[in-house]
């Protein structure tokens, strides 16, 4: 029998990959979310010059496209590898 409490190794990593999938997802959308914020926001809202706003905001939607694709060939993509099996 077994008595242990910790789940089976596989289990353990599936878990963590689920969470790791998620919370790379909700980074992209947050990073998405403050770049469009910081391009249409008024001058009151982020008082930078809007040349600074234009290249931060840019930035950010770049940083949060790339996030996304490495999200995606990590997370979702099918490995050749993963389909033989």
């Amino acid at each position: 029998m077994n008595y242990s409490r910790r789940p089976p190794r596989n289990e353990q990593q599936s878990t963590y990959s689920n969470v790791m999938k998620y919370v790379s997802l909700l980074m992209v959308l947050l990073y998405f979310g403050f770049g469009l914020y910081v391009l249409f926001s008024s001058p009151k809202q982020v008082p930078f010059p809007r040349e600074y706003k234009f290249i931060f905001g840019g930035l950010l939607l770049f940083y949060g496209l790339i996030r996304f694709v490495r999200a995606y060939q990590q997370y979702f993509k099918k490995t050749r590898r993963n389909e033989e099996d």
